[in-house]
């Protein structure tokens, strides 16, 4: 839900306008392990994964009209890099759109977003936080 996955599903959405059979797929993963996750119960994890894919399904409807058709909503549990690397693995995608940083802030790529373009055997779209009126990218 950061602002540069934002911008990626917007990108997404608009390219499947050119495809009727095209699907977006849209993963969220909940980190097993973060920073941010001192201290908290592992037990909140299955609740917290429900709350997000419930608000992923509610802003779905408000991208389409009937979202089920053109929108697949994933939301995993995990390490986010090798659940990510994973998933688009065990799936057969074209492309593979993600934003070029989790700070919404500067154009720099950040550390998901390299693993991936590092490791994935599928063709890997970046969108840029920040552009000029041109679609150029700015820092």
């Amino acid at each position: 839900f950061s602002p540069a996955s934002w911008k990626a599903t917007q990108v997404g959405l608009e390219l499947t306008k050119f495809n009727q059979d095209a699907v977006l797929s849209i993963l969220h993963i909940y980190p097993s392990v973060s920073r941010f996750s001192e201290g908290k119960n592992k037990s909140e994890v299955p609740h917290k994964m429900d709350e997000v894919k419930s608000k992923m399904n509610s802003l779905a409807k408000d991208f389409l009209e009937n979202p089920e058709d053109k929108i697949r909503n994933v939301v995993l549990s995990g390490n986010v890099e090798e659940t990510m690397l994973q998933f688009i693995q065990d799936n057969d995608f074209d492309l593979v759109i993600l934003g070029i940083n989790g700070n919404g802030l500067d154009n720099t790529v950040g550390s998901h977003t390299l693993s991936v373009i590092e490791k994935c055997s599928t063709p890997v779209m970046i969108v840029p936080n920040k552009s000029d009126h041109n679609g150029t990218p700015t820092n």
